[in-house]
């Protein structure tokens, strides 16, 4: 059979994808972390401010919230990153010497975990994570147990967590989406999302941009792989080729990533079925190639 062709989705405009301070706990591995209940529970020491006051004093900007988890301390890569994209950290999202520890140290680890935990909550739009990338255990630290669970499922206002490499700030991917296929793993499965601007001197005409998409079908003389296979083909507002990936495996249900002159890292994943329609994802925008919204079409087998 002759490859599906899933024909032009056109599309998308050009816009920027527009916090973990655990140093104090880094070395906490309580399992009994949770979030907590407002007001804090009396067991907490009252010489810091309950979870109530860390709510009303904290404030971050949309987009802008930066945590961290075992990936040193704030100091350095944290504040590198931070500085690189303005991006707000735990302690400067709080009135000036707010998070610090008074002499009553016993009851700064509640506190610690109370203001990260608002600072979580008063994250909106894309959140930025710090997070180790090899095999190193983060799943009983505050990251974990109390600012991602408020991110996803006490704060409405959270749209995408972004896991960045702490180790190469320019490997950015998409941990979860409130509006995709949320993930819980590290594995990046969900594929590379934003890459800086290419250097490269070439440009391209912001606008309109679309995408040509041909979809190999699985076991056949052309594609004798199990999986599915694309070519892809993005095209700026002036119709201009401005990136190409051929002959990518894509496995269903898996993003796979084409580069391209344009800012961010166009994402795509096949079907189920031979007729299902391929998913797209740039930036913070997604369709898929029956999404007539995108004024896209199938073309024949």
């Amino acid at each position: 059979m002759a490859p599906v062709n899933h024909g032009e989705a056109h599309s998308w405009g050009i816009r920027p994808v527009a916090a973990d301070d655990d140093e104090y706990i880094d070395d906490v591995t309580d399992s009994g972390f949770h979030l907590f209940d407002d007001p804090a529970p009396a067991s907490l020491d009252n010489k810091y401010p309950d979870l109530a006051k860390c709510r009303e004093k904290c404030n971050v900007g949309k987009d802008k919230s930066l945590f961290y988890s075992r990936v040193g301390k704030w100091q350095d890569k944290p504040t590198d990153f931070a500085k690189q994209e303005g991006l707000t950290l735990v302690r400067e999202a709080y009135p000036s010497g707010f998070t610090e520890k008074n002499s009553h140290y016993t009851g700064f680890t509640g506190f610690a975990k109370r203001f990260s935990q608002a600072f979580a909550e008063k994250t909106s739009g894309v959140a930025w994570a710090l997070l180790p990338t090899n095999s190193t255990d983060i799943t009983k630290h505050v990251w974990a147990k109390i600012e991602r669970p408020a991110l996803e499922v006490a704060n409405g206002a959270c749209t995408r967590i972004i896991k960045v490499d702490p180790d190469d700030f320019s490997k950015r991917y998409i941990l979860w989406d409130r509006d995709g296929k949320n993930s819980d793993d590290v594995s990046l499965e969900n594929g590379p999302v934003p890459d800086p601007p290419s250097d490269s001197g070439a440009t391209f005409e912001p606008g309109r941009c679309r995408v040509h998409v041909t979809q190999y079908q699985k076991n056949e003389a052309n594609n004798p792989s199990p999986v599915y296979r694309l070519d892809l083909t993005i095209f700026d507002n002036a119709d201009k080729v401005a990136g190409q990936n051929f002959g990518v495996d894509a496995p269903t249900g898996k993003y796979v990533g084409t580069t391209s002159l344009l800012p961010f890292v166009l994402l795509a994943a096949a079907g189920e079925e031979d007729d299902s329609a391929v998913l797209f994802r740039y930036g913070a925008q997604s369709w898929g190639s029956n999404d007539q919204e995108h004024e896209c079409d199938f073309g024949g087998y």
